[in-house]
């Protein structure tokens, strides 16, 4: 059987449950009977002079010439994986939704899909690296231009440079795996 999806908040969802109960029958039993019963009063699609189409306009499911750019699916799961989606979801503050497509994004192109706290903690290194390159334009600048070259290129410690940047390229690298690690994906590049 096909699925058909609504959106609504919390209260119509509870009082369309208990309208159903009601009836002693699901919500979705009573959401199929209502999709029926619509279409067999609008068989005229919405056009004029249909009691229905004032109430419910006819919208073309292709707008402007073009498809929508995304497509809906439906998942059941057990209660307990709906709350374990839910904890997994809520620790990246997203919906079960966008945890659910952001999991099949990261296993479909075997790349990172970053949360707001991951892409803060990326922006924050690529800061460092950009001061990093700046000191690094402005000693080699002063290296060019000074007579007193030798002096400057002792009093620099080179290797605490270098392990500077091996940290902060270590951190990004280190970032990426476990995000990758996290959705199931491994990536031999990183």
């Amino acid at each position: 059987m096909a699925t058909i999806g609504a959106t609504v908040n919390e209260a119509t969802k509870r009082e369309f449950e208990a309208a159903a109960r009601a009836r002693r029958t699901s919500a979705s039993r009573l959401s199929a009977l209502l999709i029926r019963d619509f279409l067999l009063r609008d068989e005229g699609c919405g056009l004029p002079g249909n009691s229905l189409s004032v109430l419910v306009p006819f919208v073309s499911p292709i707008a402007d010439g073009r498809e929508t750019k995304t497509k809906q699916v439906f998942v059941r799961l057990e209660p307990r994986y709906y709350e374990a989606l839910g904890r997994l979801a809520s620790e990246r503050q997203w919906y079960r939704g966008t945890y659910m497509a952001n999991l099949f994004y990261a296993h479909a192109d075997q790349r990172p899909v970053f949360c707001d706290a991951e892409i803060n903690a990326l922006r924050q290194i690529a800061r460092h690296m950009a001061d990093m390159g700046r000191n690094l334009a402005q000693v080699a600048r002063i290296l060019r231009t000074s007579p007193t070259c030798p002096q400057i290129v002792t009093t620099i410690d080179f290797n605490r440079l270098e392990m500077l940047i091996e940290s902060e390229s270590n951190a990004v690298k280190s970032l990426v795996r476990s995000n990758l690690g996290g959705w199931g994906v491994s990536d031999e590049n990183t």
